[in-house]
């Protein structure tokens, strides 16, 4: 992958969305309520799917860690939080039990 492909998908995902925020007309409330509510959902699913591993049942435990550190802190509805603490968790699990 080259720069200029980095910088072009990046121009174009920036365009469409600012593109939409001002042109498209707001959402209704009923829909924006549901939209509201998927960031939690989401970060159960992707901490499910990191925990799961396919034909060997759960994950080692720094990741099972990881994703429950990740989880504690979804209610906040922050990617960046979430991050943070299932990385904090993740590395002070790997420090307690090498």
């Amino acid at each position: 992958m080259t720069w200029e492909l980095v910088l072009l998908l990046a121009a174009i995902t920036y365009v469409s969305r600012a593109a939409a925020m001002l042109l498209l007309p707001p959402l209704p409330d009923r829909v924006r309520a549901v939209l509201d509510r998927m960031p939690p959902a989401l970060f159960a699913g992707l901490a499910a799917q990191a925990v799961v591993v396919p034909g060997a049942g759960l994950g080692d435990s720094a990741t099972i860690a990881g994703a429950i550190g990740a989880l504690l802190v979804a209610p906040r509805r922050s990617l960046l939080a979430c991050l943070i603490a299932g990385v904090v968790a993740y590395a002070g699990w790997r420090l307690l039990f090498p």
